[in-house]
């Protein structure tokens, strides 16, 4: 009987280990592309409702002008209307928000990749 070759042979636990991280890599994976799916659904949600603030910010600004009160005094006359005002702190809130969310998303991002490699490092997890 001949000796196995030391170059194609492999041992079982070197097997294990790599299923076990690849696993555990795949577990993870999977993880973050449901969050990234539900934090894309968050952002477009957002988007949608900033568009909907610009444009009741629009609509306003057209009554303004239609009823004749921004003739006489000009642009100024737009930062004394109490509901433009309103509208437009809640779009620069939703802007804000959205910048939020993008920081929080790659904040995340590096989160995760640290956690992946203390629990899935070259050992495998629990190493």
């Amino acid at each position: 009987m001949t000796a196995p070759d030391t170059q194609t042979s492999f041992s079982l636990s070197a097997v294990l280990s790599n299923l076990k991280v690849g696993l555990c890599v795949l577990r993870g994976e999977l993880g973050r592309v449901a969050s990234g799916v539900l934090r894309g659904m968050e952002a477009r949600q957002l988007r949608r409702r900033l568009d909907e603030e610009h444009a009741a910010l629009g609509r306003r600004v057209a009554e303004l002008l239609e009823a004749g009160s921004l003739d006489a005094q000009g642009a100024c006359g737009l930062t004394d209307d109490a509901r433009l005002r309103e509208l437009a702190g809640r779009a620069a809130f939703l802007r804000d928000e959205l910048a939020r969310h993008a920081a929080g998303a790659a904040a995340d991002r590096e989160r995760h990749m640290g956690r992946m490699a203390r629990r899935c490092g070259s050992n495998g997890p629990g190493a």
